[in-house]
């Protein structure tokens, strides 16, 4: 049997998977596939594409169309595969570069998972902190005490952080002259930390192509600022859509179907941003 986990290494893996399901979650609805035939699952599609970075879309002889998970071996002069095998449960079969289409998640063929999981280790990471930091003004401190004294020590402690108004001890067991507790005082950085949250989360959005208030209520961006994070969104956007819409146009072209992918979430920024010229008339 496994070690038993503790309740710390329980909140950390809490706070990790509930970025991580966050931000894969966005990855997964971020395209609107339109014309896609009935046999063709699109939450499967995308969920290969969020992990593999590509799917195979082809014409099986007795199953429709189809999108699935594949490999591939030959190569042409430009590095692009000519052979595949599609698989996936109960399925493998071969096809080549005339009766299917590699549909890649972007221009690098690669998985954005990877970087979705650092994005989300990062804010598993800045949480973790923030409550650390915010139960530490608790009035933070070390209890020095004799081994004996060890149980009725951590009872004595579970009822204050659970708020308890009054901690009873029994008096024979509970030598006072036996522990000392020694303050610790910790500043306080939720503040800061709030704020780099905010930012690191916003530097996700911006990868996904997602819109996003890159700015605090403190200091709004001028204009200059704001046009390039909507270029840097629209950027990341362009990189995951054209290659799909690529892979639409060979589908189309090679089995007469009319499918077409867009980006359907919102990509507008908020109305925050005022120009440097506005800043010079209100002072």
């Amino acid at each position: 049997m496994g070690r038993k986990k503790t309740q710390a290494s329980l909140e950390n893996e809490t706070a990790y998977y509930m970025y991580y399901n966050r931000l894969r979650d966005y990855a997964l609805s971020m395209f609107e596939w339109t014309g896609l035939p009935d046999s063709v699952n699109e939450r499967f599609l995308e969920v290969q594409m969020f992990h593999a970075g590509r799917i195979l879309f082809f014409k099986d002889p007795t199953m429709d169309f189809l999108a699935l998970p594949f490999t591939y071996g030959q190569l042409n002069v430009y590095n692009e595969p000519i052979d595949f095998t599609a698989f996936s449960v109960n399925y493998n079969r071969s096809y080549s570069i005339d009766n299917a289409v590699p549909i890649w998640g972007n221009f690098s063929r690669t998985s954005i998972e990877p970087i979705v999981r650092e994005f989300a280790k990062r804010l598993y990471w800045v949480e973790r902190a923030l409550d650390l930091n915010v139960r530490q003004q608790k009035f933070p401190f070390l209890i020095l005490a004799e081994e004996s004294q060890r149980l009725t020590m951590m009872n004595a402690y579970e009822q204050w952080e659970g708020n308890e108004p009054f901690i009873f001890g029994n008096k024979s067991g509970f030598d006072k002259e036996a522990f000392q507790v020694l303050t610790t005082p910790v500043p306080y950085v939720a503040d800061k930390l709030m704020e780099y949250k905010h930012n690191l989360w916003n530097e996700a959005m911006t990868f996904l192509g997602i819109g996003n208030a890159k700015q605090d209520k403190k200091e709004r961006l001028v204009s200059d600022e704001v046009s390039a994070n909507d270029e840097q969104i629209t950027s990341s956007r362009y990189i995951m859509l054209k290659a799909r819409q690529l892979a639409c146009e060979k589908i189309n072209q090679m089995f007469g179907l009319n499918i077409s992918v867009d980006f359907k979430l919102n990509t507008e920024q908020p109305e925050e941003a005022e120009t440097e010229e506005d800043d010079d008339n209100e002072n």
